[in-house]
């Protein structure tokens, strides 16, 4: 069965069932979009189609297509080419063609979608259409949890496309571990330095990996080359939204320790045989060490999304870092567990001789480019 949609006037298509689906899933095929299937008289929205069975024997040209993939004019008069966009379907109308519900723009095709959602609960009058946001107006909104659904979306457009998403993942791991080579070089003539240059590298190879799952869940087309996108314009602030944190870090982790060896010295214990006080300032240590670790894991968990806010909506490393705290923050513990899944769903691919990570990995990293999109895709470009 292929699938016919429109998107921005244009027809697109054929697609499978599957990557119909997926579409679907991701939020690239609105309920207003209109959509057309072999065995269907004419264009409807997605919102008003209903299954019926057929027999496909290949795919036809929808009715009233012109040679260049066109929607006709009076197929199009609804999806609006320009002016406000509407929060449900992201489409452009002109003023006289949306209704406004508070701050929020409604299409007169997403209407009844719009005012369902809001007697269910599900739909929130505050929130803005995707990219329409400030970062201030972003902050005064919440945003839900969903790891189940995003671990399903992420599942579809990952079947719908495994093989460029292992490709691309793999040589974004490969070209990374390659880039330490170097890294490891210069640490040994520089202290820390292979920490430095090893968070840069990590910082703009993963900013090209969000880049590309963050394309992939919207639906978007997407090619190997969005995997190393984050050798561009934002390469710089990438790097820094990496070692920023580390120099962050190693200066934490030099303080308390130093601190804790000054402490050592000054009861003299090294010279003065003080088993006692030597013992008693190691086990400090070591609780020290851990209370470290433990801050130093929240607040990195905090700054997780400061990449793709730099890559995707081009913010600068510090503004990016901030946003992303101040958004986790709504909802640590669940932004937490979310990491936990991802985590375990990894190393269960590692326990199949790694072959599984080729499955696992995308899978939930996937799942975490849907998260961001539900939470950050509201935010304009530049913030």
């Amino acid at each position: 069965m292929n699938w016919f949609y429109a998107d921005n006037g244009q027809q697109r298509g054929p697609v499978s069932e599957a990557e119909f689906d997926a579409l679907v899933a991701s939020g690239s095929i609105q309920p207003a979009t209109l959509v057309w299937r072999e065995g269907m008289a004419k264009w409807q929205p997605l919102s008003e189609v209903r299954p019926i069975g057929f027999t496909p024997g290949g795919p036809q040209p929808p009715p009233g297509a012109t040679a260049d993939g066109a929607l006709p004019s009076s197929q199009l008069a609804g999806l609006g080419t320009g002016g406000v966009p509407c929060s449900v379907c992201g489409k452009s109308f002109t003023e006289d063609q949306v209704i406004r519900f508070g701050p929020t723009v409604v299409c007169a095709g997403c209407k009844p979608v719009f005012l369902q959602r809001l007697r269910e609960g599900t739909q929130d009058s505050s929130l803005g259409a995707p990219g329409t946001l400030s970062t201030a107006e972003l902050l005064a909104t919440d945003y839900t949890m969903d790891i189940g659904g995003d671990l399903g979306r992420s599942w579809e457009i990952f079947k719908a496309d495994a093989g460029l998403i292992i490709g691309a993942s793999v040589l974004v791991v490969i070209a990374f571990y390659v880039s330490l080579i170097p890294a490891m070089v210069i640490g040994i003539i520089i202290p820390f330095g292979a920490n430095i240059l090893m968070a840069a590298a990590q910082g703009i190879m993963f900013g090209g990996i969000w880049h590309f799952y963050i394309r992939k869940a919207r639906g978007e087309s997407v090619g190997v080359g969005d995997a190393f996108s984050g050798f561009g314009p934002q390469a710089l602030h990438l790097a820094l939204s990496q070692v920023i944190p580390q120099i962050i870090v190693l200066v934490v982790v030099l303080v308390v320790f130093g601190t804790a060896m000054l402490g050592l010295l000054g009861t003299g214990s090294f010279s003065g045989g003080n088993q006692a006080a030597l013992g008693a300032m190691g086990i400090g240590m070591i609780f020290a060490f851990v209370g470290v670790m433990v801050v130093l894991g929240i607040v990195m968990l905090m700054w997780v999304f400061a990449i793709p806010l730099v890559i995707d909506k081009k913010l600068k490393f510090w503004p990016a870092m901030e946003l992303s705290r101040k958004m986790v923050a709504k909802h640590f513990l669940m932004t937490l567990l979310y990491f936990i899944v991802s985590a375990l769903l990894s190393s269960i691919g590692m326990m199949a001789c790694f072959v599984g990570m080729l499955v696992t990995g995308p899978w939930a990293f996937g799942a975490l480019a849907q998260h961001y999109n539900r939470v950050f895709g509201r935010l304009r470009q530049g913030g």
